[in-house]
C-alpha cells in the first residue's frame, strides 16, 4: 500500500496493476511454456531479463520514493522469512516449475490466452493445495521454526539499504548485458539509456546514509520531534498495532535483563540499552521501545534518531503503563460515554492479548491492587 495514494483502496488499485502484469507477462512471451521451457535448457534468456529488469525497477523505486518521501514502507506488506519452510517450499517450486514450465502467474497469463497447459498448470496448484492442506497435521512441524518478521537482506548482511540497492541494481544491469550476449542478440558492450539510469540511480543509492530521511538525525528534527510528542506511542495504540501485525513493526525490551526481568510484549525482542547502537534497522521498520519505566527506552530513542533513522517510538510510561491499560483496564468511576468508549477498546484488546478486564470502576489514578506504581518513573 501507499501513501499518501490510496490509503483505504488497495484491493481497488490491485486490479488494474494485476492486469497490467499479465498483460506485461504475456507481451514479454512468458506465457508460453516453450519460452520458460528454453530458459531452463539455456537456449532463451528471456525470463531472466525479464524479470531481473522488473526486480531492478521495483527496488530503485521503492529505495528513492521512501527517501524522497512518497512511499511509507510501514505500510507495505513483508512477509515474515522463515528459511526451512521456505527453502522445502523452493526445492518443490522449483520442481514443478520445471516440470510444467509455468510458475502460477505465467501459468493464469497462459490460460487467460487459451493455452490448455496453462489450465492443466492451475488444476495441479489447486490439487497440490489440497493436499498440503490435508497433510498439514504431518507437515506442519516442518514451518514451526522462528518466523522473522521484517527480515531484510540489508539487515542481514549489516550494509546500508543504499549499498545493497546499488549492488543489486549494478549486479543486475550487468546480468542483463551478460544475457544478450549469450543469446547473440547484443553487438557491443554500450549500455541502453534505461540501463545507464538504473546504473546512475544505484550508484546513488550507494552513496545515501542508511536510515529514512534525510536530515532525520538532525538534533532541531529530534528537538521537534520531542516537543511535538511525536516520540511516543499509547499502549493501546501498540496493542492496535500488534494485532493488525502492522508491516514492519518491532518492539523492542530495553530492559537490562530483558526476558528475565519477567513478563515481555508479545512479540517483542531484548536489546540491552548497550546494544542498541549497533542495531540493524531496515528501511521501513516502526522500532517501539520500552522499559519499566521510560528512561532507559528515552536514551535508546536518541540514539537511534541520531542516528538519522526515524519511525522511532518510546512506550508511553513503559510497562507498566501497558500493564495497566492493556493487560488489566478498568473503567473509571463517573466516567462519561468517551471514556466508557475508550474502556470497551480497551477490553477488546486486553482480551486479545489473554489479559483480564475489570468491570469494577476505580477513581482516576487509582493503581491496580498490587501493581507497583513506582516503576512508571524508574528505567
Amino acid at each position: 500500500m501507499m501513501a499518501p495514494w490510496f490509503p483505504d483502496l488497495a484491493a481497488v488499485a490491485a486490479l488494474p496493476v494485476g492486469i497490467g502484469f499479465g498483460v506485461a507477462l504475456e507481451r514479454a512471451g512468458l506465457g508460453s511454456a516453450r519460452t520458460i521451457a528454453d530458459q531452463l535448457r539455456g537456449r532463451d534468456f528471456t525470463v531472466i531479463k525479464v524479470m531481473f529488469a522488473a526486480i531492478i525497477t521495483a527496488m530503485l523505486g521503492v529505495f528513492w520514493a521512501t527517501r524522497l518521501g512518497w512511499l511509507d514502507l510501514s505500510l507495505v506488506a513483508m512477509p515474515e522469512t522463515d528459511l526451512i519452510p521456505q527453502a522445502i517450499g523452493a526445492v518443490l517450486f522449483g520442481a514443478g516449475f520445471a516440470i510444467a514450465s509455468l510458475c502460477p502467474g505465467t501459468a493464469c497469463v497462459a490460460a487467460g490466452a487459451g493455452h490448455r497447459d496453462g489450465l492443466i498448470t492451475i488444476g495441479g496448484l489447486f490439487l497440490g493445495t489440497l493436499v498440503v492442506m490435508l497433510a498439514w497435521p504431518d507437515l506442519g512441524a516442518a514451518a514451526e521454526n522462528t518466523p522473522r518478521t521484517s527480515a531484510t537482506l540489508p539487515g542481514d548482511l549489516g550494509w546500508p539499504a543504499g549499498v545493497v540497492v546499488g549492488a543489486i541494481a549494478i549486479g543486475g544491469v550487468l546480468v542483463l548485458g551478460l544475457a544478450g550476449r549469450f543469446e547473440g542478440r547484443v553487438v557491443s558492450w554500450a549500455p541502453s539509456r534505461l540501463a545507464v539510469v538504473a546504473l546512475a540511480l544505484g550508484a546513488l543509492a550507494i552513496a545515501t546514509r542508511d536510515g529514512a530521511q534525510p536530515s532525520g538525525g538532525s538534533l532541531t528534527s529530534i528537538a521537534a520531534d520531542i516537543a511535538a510528542e511525536r516520540d511516543h506511542v499509547d499502549p493501546l495504540d501498540l496493542a492496535e498495532w500488534i494485532k493488525a501485525a502492522r508491516s514492519g513493526l518491532r518492539v523492542i525490551d530495553v530492559r537490562e535483563r530483558g526476558a528475565d526481568s519477567g513478563y515481555q510484549i508479545p512479540g517483542s525482542e531484548s536489546v540491552p540499552l548497550e546494544q542498541v547502537p549497533g542495531l540493524s534497522v531496515a528501511p521501513g521498520d516502526t522500532i517501539v521501545l520500552y522499559s519499566d519505566g521510560g528512561t532507559h527506552a528515552a536514551q535508546a530513542w536518541v540514539l537511534l534518531r541520531t542516528r538519522g533513522i526515524t519511525g522511532v517510538y518510546v512506550l508511553r510510561d513503559g510497562l507498566a503503563a501497558w500493564e495497566d491499560e492493556v493487560r488489566f483496564p478498568h473503567p473509571v468511576i463517573g466516567a462519561d460515554s468517551a471514556a466508557m468508549a475508550a474502556y470497551r477498546r480497551a477490553a477488546e484488546l486486553s482480551r486479545w492479548f489473554g489479559g483480564f478486564p475489570s468491570r469494577t470502576p476505580r477513581a482516576p489514578n487509582e493503581t491496580r491492587p498490587g501493581a507497583v506504581r513506582s516503576r512508571r518513573n524508574s528505567c
